[in-house]
């Protein structure tokens, strides 16, 4: 089904180059195939700016809440507005903080005795100038009030506290991304919902051993179906850790659309299972 592009010439050419030299083949927008092709297709002409509060790390948590109960929310110690608003002397030892309007802006406080708190205001600040849509392009990013989000810093036993990442099409679960190693030796896996690995790489090097199912899985996979049920394509992000499941985010532009399967043939197999005209 062919769909009209709806951007200037310049800005096309632009995305088509770039996706030409992250995935080595041609953006095709008129008939896009690969699930790739279609988050690029998506962020032209899918007005995904309506998705914006399911992206705010603060205010997706009442979505989260209204659709599957609050138990599953990482227990909140605060929202600011700036960095100002924040009194240390209250927060626990251990934390994690965010920004509401982004991705990858976080802050780990394991021990916050031994934190640089000028190194982290100065970072934290500057998160809150920058405009994490214009950068990315990610249209659904654009209204969100930038803020600073403080939550309870979880942990696994096992020192590796593993991220399940639910590839959900029209509200169905298809592929599960697993990543672990996040701070130190970042590692990834693919799995189907009956936990067999796919040999597919996206971006990082695999586990070396197979990562263990998660005795809670059909409870993930019913989560990750009541977040997803609403949307054509999302990605559900769970934390699983000492037998609780916590929601970690929702994702609908996964790595901006840039980064590559290998091998491809795992971009079109994604790929066959979003229907773009629902974002008509």
């Amino acid at each position: 089904m062919k769909k009209r592009v709806r951007k200037t010439p310049g800005k096309i050419r632009m995305l088509k180059a770039k996706f030409k030299r992250k995935h080595g083949y041609s953006l095709d927008l008129e008939n896009p195939r690969t699930l790739s092709e279609k988050i690029q297709w998506i962020k032209l002409n899918g007005n995904i700016k309506r998705f914006s509060k399911y992206v705010d790390k603060f205010r997706v948590r009442n979505y989260v809440k209204e659709k599957i109960g609050e138990q599953y929310l990482i227990p909140l110690f605060g929202v600011y507005d700036n960095v100002n608003q924040i009194e240390w002397g209250k927060l626990p030892n251990s934390f994690a903080m965010k920004t509401t309007h982004g991705a990858t802006w976080n802050l780990i406080v394991k021990d916050k005795t031994r934190i640089n708190r000028v190194s982290a205001k100065r970072k934290l600040r500057r998160w809150l100038r920058l405009r994490y849509y214009t950068i990315t392009g990610e249209s659904n990013y654009r209204n969100i009030k930038p803020r600073i989000v403080i939550e309870k810093f979880i942990k696994d036993p096992t020192g590796d506290l593993k991220d399940y990442k639910f590839f959900c099409f029209h509200g169905e679960p298809k592929f599960i991304q697993v990543d672990g190693g996040r701070f130190s030796n970042h590692k990834r896996d693919f799995y189907d919902l009956d936990w067999n690995n796919i040999p597919v790489r996206l971006k990082y090097k695999h586990f070396q051993e197979p990562v263990t199912k998660p005795s809670r899985l059909n409870e993930m996979l019913t989560i990750a179906r009541k977040l997803s049920a609403d949307f054509a394509f999302v990605r559900v992000d769970l934390y699983y850790t000492n037998e609780q499941i916590y929601f970690g985010e929702i994702t609908f532009t996964p790595a901006n659309g840039f980064k590559p399967f290998r091998p491809r043939y795992y971009d079109e197999l994604f790929g066959q299972f979003l229907d773009i005209s629902k974002y008509i």
